[in-house]
This record gives structure tokens, sequence and C-alpha cells, in this order.
């Protein structure tokens, strides 16, 4: 007597035990593929692999593995003709009456991922194939596409002594229809939605700056940070802030740079002649707050970066581009948000911010710092390192929402006051920072707006620092530069203002 086969591949394991110790007790025995076969050997029980029937092996990564035509003889050829009977006896291959299949989660996927190569992979191609082929042939087979009917299944083989009635198979099938319709309109919608990017503007977000808040993101360029997420969760508002302020900031660098980000303001910055050793010095300006930021670069990451940057929690890398095998480390973090860079726009064109009765506009400001935007206002010779220092640090600070206080050494920031409601506050923040880790180190300092008074000045020589750029205006500019020339404080004054809000 010939023997009956169950066909097993699945995505979602769930309840195999029970499924598997049923078909067991009927004398119908079990044909799986990869890991489906490797699941249910682990749970206890006897299961062929379904390529040591049709003598071909998995391909492509798993991509083709149920693709057969003897496969699809077993599910398709009719019993109750002789000719279709004769030429499958002919082929030496398993008759299969059940095909217990469920697909990749398509629909759980694109909505927890904007990773389009993820999401194509998640368009199952063989398990629809199946379960099709089976459907159409329900006066023969049975055909079960989801998790949730094995317990009708159960009961259905109980009832019948390890057998199906026509009605069942038919209600399977017609079920099965369904579900594979309603993939497809899935996969359809979301091609339709990608490709038609004009009338995708408008994209919901899961809530703003706080949960109890709804929000959106506007696509105002067709390259836009959510198209070019390549892994992790779906971002959010707050990351998309972190992230914008972000390349606002590394965007002033040339030369390598990293840029670490938290709450819209720079925690860690650093050049050097590579990104590893710009994020070694970055993230060694303020571990704590790091931890959780989003890490920017301009360069691309590699493999050994990648390895280091492994260890840490971030929620979001940003990069002009990974290599496959940086890829292969970072993608093993499901929730780590990768964004290539290469292709944003460099630069926001305007601000625009919504105030109770109107909306502000203004012009991004996107002035230049460089040798020309500063000018000495004391006697005391500098070097050109301490000037590109005072440069670096000024590029920091004019990112810092104000008040704004950036101490740097060697292109690195030592010590960050943001958001202080005055600037010697924002001082003394910055020089705690300083003190934990680099209080033997001589530095510069940058500040976004003028010192008022000397009291922040005299702080300063107190503490270390060897040179201070500022932006002049005040009432108070005279006495500063006094105090500046008498205790040998280099000083430059800066062209521009560069408050941040």
């Amino acid at each position: 007597m010939q023997n009956n086969y169950a066909l097993i591949s699945v995505y979602n394991k769930k309840n195999l035990k029970f499924l598997c110790k049923t078909l067991t007790s009927f004398n119908i025995k079990i044909i799986a593929s990869g890991n489906t076969k490797k699941e249910i050997n682990k749970i206890g029980y006897k299961c062929a692999e379904l390529s040591k029937f049709t003598g071909f092996k998995e391909i492509l990564n798993g991509r083709v593995k149920t693709l057969h035509p003897k496969v699809h003889a077993s599910l398709l050829y009719k019993r109750s003709s002789t000719q279709d009977t004769n030429e499958f006896k002919r082929l030496n291959f398993p008759n299969i009456i059940y095909l217990i299949v469920n697909l990749y989660p398509f629909k759980k996927i694109i909505k927890s991922t904007y990773d389009i190569d993820n999401i194509i992979e998640m368009i199952d191609i063989g398990g629809t194939t199946l379960l099709r082929a089976a459907a159409k042939n329900y006066k023969y087979l049975t055909p079960i596409p989801d998790v949730n009917y094995y317990k009708t299944l159960i009961q259905e083989l109980n009832k019948y002594n390890g057998k199906t009635s026509l009605e069942f198979r038919r209600f399977m099938a017609l079920k099965t229809f369904k579900l594979t319709a309603d993939y497809d309109t899935n996969i359809f919608k979301w091609f339709n939605k990608s490709n038609n990017k004009k009338d995708n503007k408008k994209i919901k977000l899961k809530y703003g700056e706080n949960n109890n808040q709804k929000s959106f993101f506007l696509k105002t360029n067709l390259s836009n940070i959510i198209d070019n997420q390549i892994n992790g969760k779906k971002i959010g508002y707050n990351n998309i802030l972190d992230i914008s302020d972000g390349l606002s900031c590394i965007n002033e660098f040339k030369t390598p740079t990293c840029v670490i980000i938290k709450h819209n303001n720079p925690c860690g910055v650093a050049t050097d002649q590579n990104i590893e050793k710009s994020f070694i010095k970055a993230f060694n300006s303020d571990p704590t707050s790091a931890f959780g930021g989003i890490i920017l670069f301009n360069r691309k990451i590699d493999k050994k970066i990648s390895k280091k940057l492994f260890d840490y929690f971030f929620e979001a890398i940003v990069a002009p581009s990974f290599d496959k095998k940086s890829l292969d480390i970072l993608k093993n973090n499901k929730k780590l948000i990768l964004i290539k860079s290469s292709n944003l726009p460099k630069k926001i064109v305007n601000n625009k911010k919504s105030v109770i009765s109107g909306t502000l506009f203004q012009k991004f400001n996107d002035s230049i710092i460089n040798h020309k935007n500063i000018k000495q206002v004391t006697s005391k010779k500098c070097s050109s390192k301490l000037i590109n220092d005072l440069i670096f640090a000024l590029k920091v600070a004019k990112h810092v929402k104000s008040n704004a206080i950036v101490l740097a050494h060697n292109y690195q920031t030592l010590g960050i006051g943001a958001g202080q409601m005055n600037r010697y506050d924002a001082l003394k923040l910055a020089l705690s920072k300083y003190k934990k880790k680099f209080s033997n180190k001589k530095f510069v300092c940058a500040s976004d707006a003028f010192f008022p008074f000397l009291d922040s000045i005299k702080l300063l020589k107190k503490n270390n620092c060897e040179a201070i750029v500022q932006p002049h205006g005040s009432i108070n500019d005279n006495k500063i530069v006094d105090y500046a020339k008498k205790n040998k404080l280099t000083l430059f004054f800066s062209k521009n203002r560069y408050f941040k809000h």
C-alpha cells in the first residue's frame, strides 16, 4: 500500500508539535525542507528532507527550495486519472495529500521597516505556488495555509481516522485562495505606493515627540531620510529630528568626522585621519550622553568600524555608504536604524516654525565658518593648529542649542554646554563635562554669542583655556579684549552670531 505524506514548509513554527503528533499517529509520513525540517527533528519527530526525493538541494540562499516539477506533480496529479497516476508513479516520488504551508509575513514586515531589500525578501514565491497548486487539486489534497487551522485539521483527522472530508478540503481551498489573493494584494499595494512617490508625500509616524502626539513626515524631496533607510525599526519623529540636525552638523566638515547627536544637540564630535579614530574620539567626549544616540559619519562604514559600533547602543547609524561586510555585522541588530546619506540634500533650504497666531519662516543658517570669518583681536601669536581648533569648535557650536559653549582640543569636543538660559551656566556645564576626563588638557572655547560679562572669561582663564572665539557686539567687548590681553588669552571675534533655538 502506498504511503501518504504531508509536506510541511512553514515560516511560523508555532504548534508544530501538536500537528506532527497527530500526523504520525495516523502513519502519515512527514517531508520538510530547510529550517522546518530542523525544527521538526528538534521537537522529536522523524522528518525526511525534501531534497532527498527531488535530488535537488536548496539554492540561492533558500530562495529556491520547493519549486520542483516532482513536488508540483505530486500536488497536481488527478488521482482519478489513470494517465496521471501512471505518469506520476514513474517519477518515484512520495504521494503528498496534506500540504501545510504558512507564508513569509509580508504585511508585518512592511509595518516594521523601510528597508526595501528586507521587504523584497519577504515576498513568498514557493509558498504561494505550493498552496495554489494544492487548493486547485482540493478533491484529493488538503491545503492548510495558516497555523490557526491546525486545530481544525487535527479534529478532522481524528473524526475521519486520518483522512479529511471533501467538504473540509473545499473549505480549506477557499481559505487558501482568499489568503493568497490578500497576500498578493498587499504586495501590489506596497509596490504601487513605493513607485508613486508623488502620491505618497505624507507618511504617518508612530507618534510625535511624545506618545500622545500624532505626527507625520511630509516629503519635500524624492531623496529623503525615510526612503534611504536600509535597516532597522520604523524610524520615528525624534529620530528624524536628530538625524537632520546631525547631517547639518557633519556637513560642516570635509575631513573624516564623526558626530554623535542626542536630543537635537551634538554630544560628541571629532575629526581625525580616519573615521575609526574620529569615532573613538567623539565617543570618548561624552560616553554617557552618547548612549542611545544617533551617530553620523562622512565616510563609508567598513567591517573594522562596524565591529566597534556593534558593541555600543545607538538608535541609528548614518553614513554615505556601508560596505557588504559591515552590513553583515550591523544587520544582526534588527532594530538598529541604518541610513545611507550619500543621496540626501546637504542642507535645509528654509526653517519653518509654527507659533501661536501664525508661522515663522527664515533662511537656513548656511554661513561658512573658516579663517576669513574670524578675526584675532589680541596680539598674542598663535599657531595655525590653535586657529583650526577654534574653527572646529565654532562649527560645532553653530549646531548646539543656545546658549551654547563648546570646548575643544585637537579636533575633539571636550565639553559641550547646551540650551542654558544664561551663558555662564552653559560654560559651567561644558566645564563640568571637560573635568570628568580631560582636566589636564588645555583647550579652546567657542561661544555661539558674545560673552556679556567678564565672569565667563575669568572662569575660562582659571581652567586651562588657551583661546576663545565669540561673536562681537556686547557693550563690554572692550573690557573683554583688555582682560584677554592682560592675561595672555588669545581672543577671536567671529563675523556672525550662531543662535539656534
